[in-house]
């Protein structure tokens, strides 16, 4: 795994990305940094071997069945966290230096990930026009409830049904259900392409998935998980924000539309319901671009990894 011949410094990754990944003399580093960026300095954990990451095995190296027993001779092994191929072994600790991709690299599943983003990205669209629809049909019922609370909140008191507007008004639910269930199915199996694909990721593809209905989290580690299944140098990742920034936008105003008539007047609802509307909309066709950019990312991960 070693090579004598090169000397310590910056060159094209080995592991298949379009980054620049730095050799410290004797193995890979994981350091990685954006190609033609400049600059011959090595990296802080190349100056200083790193030690082995949190929740590190004292064990050391599995041992051979039928092996010598005392220390384990310094060198390479297969890495314990599976975040390259080999890790080494200095004799005492693991230490920083891997060499070749993780082995789920080979075994990441595109197929499916595109398969569901041909189903989900004119669906994406659908909902976001179910969505603006429905923010219309609220700011019209908006006026009902407000005039009705008391009534509502006051206990034993029958209230009758708001009105139930247009018969579309009864499938936006429903649509926002349907396609919500697909997205989140796609955005675990690309969390899991980015993972197995060696793309550093703050949480687990499960735990970035439920972090959409969990409270209070679900306003940014959704945000984040998304940007962590494409490559930190790549300028596009600006449509997953322009998305989170639509997103949170149409939500908020979706939550102001009864306050706006409780405190303003049915013009503020209207306005304030407007701007919800163009703002699920623009969510919407950025969600298809966040799409693309990140089954396009893994397809391209796996094939340069081939």
């Amino acid at each position: 795994m070693a090579d004598d011949t090169r000397t310590a410094g910056w060159y094209p990754d080995p592991w298949g990305t379009d980054d620049e990944r730095y050799f410290d003399g004797s193995a890979w580093a994981r350091d990685t940094r954006a190609a033609g960026s400049g600059g011959d300095a090595a990296p802080s954990s190349a100056i200083v071997a790193s030690a082995a990451p949190a929740g590190s095995d004292p064990e050391g190296p599995v041992r051979p069945e039928g092996g010598e027993s005392g220390p384990i001779p310094a060198g390479w092994h297969p890495d314990p966290w599976r975040l390259a191929a080999m890790r080494w072994w200095d004799g005492d600790a693991w230490t920083g230096h891997v060499s070749g991709p993780p082995p789920a690299m080979q075994a990441v599943d595109v197929q499916s990930e595109r398969a569901l983003a041909r189903w989900l990205q004119p669906l994406l669209v659908v909902a976001g026009v179910a969505q603006a629809f429905g923010m219309f049909a609220n700011a019209a019922q908006a006026k009902w409830f407000v005039e009705h609370w008391d009534e509502m909140v006051r206990t034993g008191t029958t209230v009758d049904a708001p009105p139930s507007g247009s018969s579309f008004s009864s499938l936006v639910l429903p649509i926002t259900i349907l396609v919500g269930v697909l997205f989140l199915v796609w955005f675990y199996r690309a969390a899991r392409s980015g993972w197995g694909a060696g793309l550093p990721a703050r949480r687990s593809p499960m735990l970035a998935t439920l972090s959409f209905v969990i409270p209070v989290v679900n306003l940014w580690w959704p945000y984040q998980s998304a940007m962590d299944m494409v490559p930190a140098d790549d300028r596009r990742r600006s449509v997953i924000q322009r998305w989170w920034a639509m997103w949170l936008l149409g939500t908020l105003c979706g939550l102001l539309i009864i306050p706006a008539q409780a405190v303003f007047d049915q013009t503020a609802t209207r306005i304030v319901a407007g701007v919800g509307a163009a703002a699920m909309l623009a969510a919407a066709f950025a969600a298809r671009s966040v799409v693309t950019l990140i089954t396009d990312t893994h397809e391209r991960r796996v094939q340069t990894a081939d």
